[in-house]
């Protein structure tokens, strides 16, 4: 017996020790993959990086350094840290851009909405009635029904509200009444996704990010309901300037996060990995030519031979046994699962989430808690931002909806009670624009 147990410790200690090492070279091959097009952005485009980009990617750089200097037998534990601190770092900032990402969906539903007052467009083919049945014929025919539910909540999302806010808040409490019985701790995530999504919570130190700032502003100032052709070019201009601006943040804090993921994973596992000295050496030196070439703009200093092909090789030879996971707990390898599943943000170290059922009374607590606080956003708030929150709140609700009757129904009658004509008429637009774009990927049938 002691002889089996022996044995089965010696090979669930080889497969730790093979995974270990894949996660190494899987993310070495991908960290310099990654430090390559870091390389060619910052040529492309280092004069239109911000100072705060330029100082976050240069601390980056400094902490790469010293793991690459450190060959494996110097202490790395002051590098790590900066790196955790830089990670941190990164994280709160991506929560700021993300704030102003869903700030500007919101205004960007209220100027779809308004568009038809400034700009002629073809006319509908469609009444509210054929519209609200092709879509639900549309819906019906989809074969995935988280897709069709999916995609529900994204007709939802484009439909006029013309409720009171006592008759939403009855629709919110109701909907909400469907996570009884799940965990709390689950639920728990969902209000705050939810909330930060329609503004009720928004993150710290927005007003840093200067230029984001004002076009928000700008857009949060305006009168939709007198709004003029001039006014409206106005806020299209801001929102269209915000959302590159966005973007582009976005892109590099992306970029900029994958490779402290990457370097996070080197740092956990650098003591126990197992590899060949050569391709160590490969690693080590083509990161380090590429961070030379980075400092010194020295586009020579990269050459063409073929470095990035050999890095391509490694990386999809050991992708499926790190992408497959660990099926035991590990300290280590259950970070690394973490640090490479894709969300670049997600806690390396996650805190412990409230397992308990979450009963009827404290769903009910929690929805009235959400409406108070939905309640204090909407004092003051334009009647056009208001519906606008109302529509992002209701797509993110869960679905209960009887059959495909009453789907058709809501539809319908969310059409044809609005009485905005330029706002009913640019939700049938987009609704119509869903339709397409679902047959165009052959997810329906025409």
């Amino acid at each position: 017996m002691r002889q089996n147990l022996t044995g089965g410790s010696k090979l669930e200690n080889r497969r730790r020790k093979k995974r270990i090492s894949a996660a190494y070279r899987y993310s070495f091959s991908r960290l310099v993959l990654q430090l390559w097009m870091y390389y060619e952005d910052v040529l492309e485009y280092a004069l239109e990086r911000s100072k705060e980009e330029a100082e976050d990617g240069e601390e980056l750089a400094r902490i790469l350094g010293k793991f690459l200097d450190s060959k494996g037998e110097s202490d790395t534990g002051e590098a790590f840290s900066q790196l955790k601190g830089l990670r941190e770092k990164l994280i709160g900032k991506m929560e700021i851009l993300t704030g102003f990402s869903d700030c500007f969906q919101i205004y960007e539903y209220v100027l779809n909405r308004v568009e038809r007052r400034f700009v002629v467009l073809e006319d509908s083919d469609y009444t509210p009635k054929e519209l609200a049945a092709d879509l639900v014929q549309a819906m019906a025919a989809m074969e995935d029904s988280a897709g069709r539910n999916g995609w529900l909540r994204d007709i939802v999302a484009q439909l006029p509200v013309r409720f009171t806010r006592q008759k939403f808040y009855s629709m919110v409490m109701e909907r909400l009444s469907a996570y009884t019985g799940l965990n709390k701790g689950n639920v728990e995530d969902y209000f705050y996704m939810v909330k930060s999504s329609v503004m009720v919570r928004l993150p710290e130190g927005m007003d840093k990010e200067e230029r984001l700032y004002e076009l928000l502003s700008l857009l949060e100032q305006a009168d939709y309901r007198h709004l003029d052709q001039d006014g409206f070019h106005r806020c299209a201009d801001s929102l269209g300037e915000g959302s590159r601006l966005l973007s582009a943040r976005t892109d590099f804090y992306l970029s900029l996060e994958q490779m402290v993921n990457d370097l996070y994973v080197l740092f956990l596992t650098e003591k126990e990995k197992l590899i060949d000295a050569q391709e160590e050496q490969l690693f080590r030196n083509g990161a380090k030519r590429i961070l030379e070439a980075v400092e010194s703009r020295d586009e020579s200093l990269v050459g063409e031979d073929g470095i990035l092909t050999q890095m391509e090789g490694i990386q999809e030879s050991v992708e499926d046994l790190v992408m497959a996971g660990s099926p035991e707990k590990d300290e280590i390898l259950d970070k690394v699962d973490r640090l490479v599943s894709g969300s670049f943000f997600m806690p390396v170290e996650p805190k412990d989430a409230c397992r308990e059922e979450a009963d009827r009374q404290w769903i009910d607590e929690e929805a009235k808690k959400f409406c108070q606080e939905l309640d204090g956003l909407f004092a003051g708030r334009q009647k056009a931002v208001v519906r606008a929150v109302m529509a992002r709140v209701l797509s993110s609700l869960p679905v209960m909806f009887g059959d495909s009757r009453e789907v058709e129904e809501y539809i319908r009658t969310s059409l044809e009670s609005c009485t905005d004509s330029a706002e009913r008429e640019a939700s049938m637009e987009l609704l119509e624009r869903e339709l397409m774009d679902q047959r165009l990927n052959g997810n329906v049938l025409v």
